[in-house]
């Protein structure tokens, strides 16, 4: 192919390419010069093709991102490489700057021309003007280092949050009266607390109401994660401010379910939480309880685990915290055997699924109780939860969990 007739294809190459946004080049290494620039370089440099040199296009070059094999060689590194013919391609993303001062980017990829005798003397190649995709990269570069900082601040806020729900339930009393010398305690408290997420939505507290009662309370909001979380210091507050009708499990269950009601009917999201809450006389053994759509207690004594049941008008669960305005919750009456334990839980504990989509279900999950009544409390509780593990085949709940044991010594102890 003689000369005139590549300089031909080159232009008519060139001419198709410079649609979009490219120029077609041949440099000549030993001349120094471009024996061929395309149109498109005064868009681009604001040299028109016969002004530029070789000299000037490397004096606009503010940096080159080295591609292909040459990748992570100095510029000039390069050039030496490409100068001698000891590599046949080169590309580059180069950013310049042109005659009027303005930032521009192009990729730059060529290919080495030989003589006969396999000696390079210059090469063949496209400008092409990538100066937009450059700059939105570049934007979604800064958004997303942005958004990794957000996402640090926001992991580092919900640690803190984090954090805080495990002070408040490992906070809680261990024992009431919660100055009784060692042997004399009434009561023993021990629980298992395992959120799905960072943050939960399944709480407990311990009301020490007086020298001979105290309350327990337990609470699973709907949901889990950050939304639960805000619920359950909503009603944590609530619960301090209520304390002192709480000696009356339905008149404190219904001012809470008001509360709530009040501050959240206002915003569009449907919210509710189930809650029980019991208040023990440690003097006459008596468990005075109501429960707010939660799942009821058991009762474990040596010769049989039952649940406890409810007085109430209808005999049935009454609602759930936030769904009935102004409900009166029934209080009832509870006489424990001496020596037994309370096992409370949330609802994330037995709505485990196995791979054929069956529950665990509170039906296993008594049976379960009553054939490891006689186990300590907390062996009991875990024994429990590892039981659920090898229904479901993990190791994960899909829910918070939530399980507390309020245990009376026996007569002996």
């Amino acid at each position: 192919m003689g000369d005139k007739e590549l300089q031909k294809i080159i232009v008519d190459f060139s001419r198709a390419l410079e649609q979009g946004c490219a120029a077609v080049y041949r440099r000549n290494f030993d001349s120094v010069t471009y024996e061929y620039m395309g149109k498109y370089i005064e868009e681009i440099t604001g040299y028109a093709p016969a002004d530029l040199t070789p000299a000037i296009w490397d004096s606009l070059v503010v940096r080159a991102e080295i591609k292909g094999e040459l990748a992570g060689l100095s510029l000039k590194e390069c050039y030496r490489l490409i100068r001698t013919g000891n590599v046949d391609q080169w590309q580059a993303d180069v950013q310049l700057r042109s005659r009027s001062g303005e930032m521009r980017w192009v990729t730059d990829m060529s290919t080495l021309l030989r003589d006969e005798s396999g000696a390079c003397f210059g090469c063949l190649g496209v400008l092409l003007d990538i100066t937009d995709r450059k700059e939105a990269a570049q934007k979604l570069a800064n958004l997303s280092e942005r958004l990794r900082l957000r996402n640090e601040e926001m992991e580092s806020e919900l640690a803190l949050a984090r954090d805080v729900q495990q002070a408040l339930v490992t906070a809680q009393p261990e024992q009431f009266p919660l100055d009784a010398p060692a042997g004399r305690a009434r009561l023993f408290f021990h629980h298992r607390y395992i959120p799905a997420a960072a943050l939960a939505g399944d709480f407990f507290n311990i009301l020490p109401l007086s020298e001979h009662e105290a309350g327990v309370f337990i609470c699973d909001v709907m949901g889990h994660g950050v939304r639960a979380a805000l619920l359950t210091t909503f009603l944590r507050g609530l619960i301090e401010e209520l304390m002192p009708l709480a000696s009356d499990p339905g008149a404190f269950l219904g001012k809470i379910n008001h509360g709530l009601r009040a501050v959240f009917t206002q915003t569009e999201t449907f919210i509710f939480a189930t809650a029980v809450y019991l208040v023990i006389n440690v003097q006459t053994g008596r468990v005075r309880f109501a429960n707010a759509g939660h799942s009821m207690p058991l009762f474990l004594c040596p010769e049989a685990v039952t649940e406890l049941s409810l007085d109430n008008r209808s005999g049935t669960f009454e609602p759930a915290l936030g769904i009935l305005e102004d409900f009166e919750y029934s209080t009832t009456e509870h006489v424990p055997v001496d020596g037994g334990s309370l096992l409370l839980y949330t609802d994330g504990l037995f709505e485990a699924y196995n791979a054929e989509g069956e529950m665990y279900g509170e039906e296993r999950l008594a049976d379960f109780v009553q054939q490891h009544a006689r186990l300590a409390p907390e062996a009991l509780m875990d024994e429990l939860i590892q039981d659920v593990h090898r229904f479901s085949g993990s190791v994960d709940f899909e829910d918070d969990v939530c399980l507390l044991t309020v245990t009376q010594p026996r007569p002996s102890e």
